[in-house]
């Protein structure tokens, strides 16, 4: 599978070698490398392909890190394994976005935990399992790249999961979905996720709306950092609300939260370790390099 990626690679550069790309392959492959010069300050990066901007602001006392992403195709919304998306293992999540050339990348799913426990996983085109989890959500990323954040099944019958549609690339077990539609979660939706009232560090990514490339990645601090800090999961889908999104679906938190601008790492920035997680979600770019 990696040497179908490489060669998906290889080709593309050819293809790309006179000009902006119409589309990424839908593969393990990354981006093109992005330019130095399209980093165009700490907090914002734009090319003829994508722009990214990041904004840090307060809220219950707690720092919030939100990148605004704008892309011309679908394709730039990607997702990247440690090894493989077949395999239990980790990496630190700067080695993972260098590896695929990510313009701005966060934390993923931990979808290795899954592949014992179970999950829908879909990842670059490819499904890995299809069991999907009792009483949990399951976030689906078309080829459109619109998001529908399918609500979990009560009874305990699988067969009851319905993910209504064809085309998916990208899948997201970890759930819970804050946002969905346009309406903000109750705080009893969320009774059946771990850690839901406690204070953590949180990751969420998000779509502005249906048909509109526009994607917002919110990350924050947690008690490590300011021991008054940290957002419990009601308090996450709050804030996100006021960012006037549609969908925002919880991603994995706590020391697996990480934002990454380039090879640079945006939140809890006096903390150095990046703990090793198991894949990422990231925004590449279609400019080659010249």
């Amino acid at each position: 599978m990696m040497r179908i990626g490489l060669f998906s690679f290889l080709l593309l550069i050819l293809l790309c070698s006179t000009g902006l790309c119409a589309s990424l392959p839908i593969d393990l492959s990354g981006g093109m490398k992005p330019s130095p010069d399209a980093f165009k300050s700490d907090s914002h990066y734009e090319d003829e392909s994508i722009t990214v901007d990041i904004e840090t602001t307060e809220y219950l006392k707690t720092t919030c890190y939100v990148a605004r992403v704008k892309i011309q195709d679908p394709s730039q919304l990607r997702t990247a394994p440690a090894y493989s998306f077949d395999r239990d293992q980790t990496a630190p999540a700067n080695a993972i976005a260098a590896r695929v050339n990510s313009v701005l990348a966060i934390n993923g799913d931990y979808f290795s935990y899954q592949l014992q426990s179970g999950s829908y996983l879909i990842r670059q085109g490819t499904m890995y399992l299809n069991k999907p989890m009792f009483r949990r959500d399951v976030l689906l990323i078309d080829e459109n790249g619109d998001f529908t954040i399918v609500k979990p099944y009560k009874s305990g019958d699988p067969k009851e999961f319905d993910p209504k549609g064809e085309g998916i690339v990208n899948s997201f077990n970890f759930g819970p979905g804050l946002i969905i539609d346009g309406e903000r979660m109750d705080p009893e939706y969320f009774d059946s996720y771990h850690f839901s009232q406690e204070k953590h560090r949180r990751c969420a990514i998000c779509q502005v709306e249906h048909g509109k490339l526009e994607y917002i990645c919110v990350v924050t601090d947690g008690p490590e950092e300011n021991r008054e800090g940290g957002l419990d999961l009601q308090e996450f889908a709050d804030f996100i609300f006021t960012l006037g999104v549609k969908y925002a679906y919880n991603l994995d938190g706590g020391n697996s939260t990480v934002m990454l601008f380039g090879d640079r790492k945006i939140n809890a920035i006096d903390q150095k370790y990046l703990r090793p997680i198991s894949d990422i979600i990231y925004f590449a770019t279609m400019v080659p390099e010249e």
